[in-house]
């Protein structure tokens, strides 16, 4: 699929600043699920999946169900809607909807959740923290979006949060079968389905600085180089002991300071954001790099990249997947890039061409048994 509009104009007026509305930013878009398809994911037991009603019998007006589901039968014809997280990790047809997006950092990418709304289904006003562009499949929806702006969050029913009181919209439109929405994080928004509708929602994750700061706790006591422990600038007998003194706090900042901007810093960054959202699924049995040459000949042999995984570049020789790092020697070099920009099913004869040196027999293995690739005959 390819996305038609001008990404340069995008990025410099629009990306994470306001809302826009791309419209046949997919030209003849063909849904890549059906609506059946995702009615039956969302009865699987990993599946993370609910259904959000709008009911007038209740108090609060909304009721939050949670899959796995046997049927769908009780929820009538109308008022509510379905919704699957991931699903370009079940589905590698709904993972291409990715493929157009990847002018964004590959970090940044999230996850595809998918969702069927019956007529006058939606999740009523509500604020998401971060970035995503929503594909309007099947059926049509009316759209209003708001620019940034501060508004209280409550929450009707469990696990669902809206924003109170309502809020000036910048776009209020229909959207029909391969129109776009861009949404910044924080812009409130609403959606109504017009008849029965499927959405695709491609997120960027926008991760907060507490967010980071955690992460960074957890791996950083994996490094040896960032042990060193807090000294306190000079003292004095007449200090005040239960006084926290300026000098004090500076010497608590610059150490802090001194750990973010060290030498190990960039290392540790990469690995957080080279991180799957999900564990990603390892092979029953390793892979050695002897067998690679024989496995990339096999006839009908295809490549692909596991849903949410990531292989990123740091420097000329360091990559990083799956929070690891990959020490990639020169002559592995031209693979480890051929695998960072991997889109989508690759025959394996192309990769074969790559692969005739131990060291890149021995990338191409590592990165199997890690799970971040795998391959695939393909019978058809």
């Amino acid at each position: 699929m390819k996305l038609v509009f001008d990404k340069d104009d995008f990025l410099a007026n629009y990306w994470q600043k306001k809302p826009c509305l791309i419209r046949q930013g997919f030209v003849d878009f063909i849904d890549p699920v059906s609506p059946e398809i995702l009615a039956g994911l969302a009865m699987e037991e990993g599946a993370d999946s609910r259904i959000i009603e709008s009911q007038t019998d209740t108090e609060s007006g909304w009721l939050v169900t949670h899959g796995p589901f046997e049927e769908y039968e009780q929820f009538g014809e109308s008022h509510w809607t379905l919704l699957v997280q991931s699903v370009n990790e079940w589905l590698p047809d709904v993972g291409d909807l990715i493929t157009p997006f990847r002018f964004v950092p590959d970090w940044r990418i999230d996850d595809v959740m998918v969702s069927f709304s019956c007529e006058n289904g939606g999740v009523g006003p509500h604020l998401d923290q971060y970035d995503v562009f929503i594909i309007q499949g099947a059926g049509s929806r009316h759209w209003r979006v708001g620019e940034r702006q501060s508004m209280r969050e409550y929450q009707p029913a469990a696990d669902l949060c809206q924003v109170e009181g309502e809020f000036t919209a910048v776009i209020d439109e229909h959207l029909q079968a391969g129109d776009v929405l861009y949404i910044p994080a924080g812009c409130p928004h609403d959606g109504i389905a017009l008849e029965p509708s499927l959405n695709y929602s491609v997120g960027f994750r926008a991760p907060s600085k507490a967010e980071l700061l955690l992460q960074l706790g957890d791996i950083a006591m994996q490094q040896e180089s960032l042990q060193e422990r807090y000294q306190d600038p000079e003292l004095s007998s007449e200090d005040i002991s239960w006084e926290i003194a300026d000098s004090q706090l500076s010497a608590l900042k610059s150490f802090l300071k001194d750990a973010l901007t060290g030498n190990d810093i960039d290392a540790l960054l990469a690995r957080i954001i080279s991180q799957s959202k999900r564990p990603l699924p390892e092979p029953e049995l390793p892979t050695t790099a002897q067998q690679v040459p024989d496995l990339l000949a096999q006839p009908n042999a295809f490549i692909e990249k596991a849903s949410g995984a990531r292989f990123l570049k740091l420097s000329h020789t360091e990559f990083y997947g799956n929070g690891e790092n990959f020490k990639i020697p020169q002559e592995a070099l031209a693979t480890a890039e051929w695998l960072a920009q991997l889109q989508g099913s690759k025959p394996a004869s192309e990769l074969a061409e790559l692969a005739h040196l131990a060291p890149q027999s021995e990338l191409i293995a590592e990165m199997i048994n890690q799970g971040i690739i795998y391959l695939y005959i393909n019978e058809s």
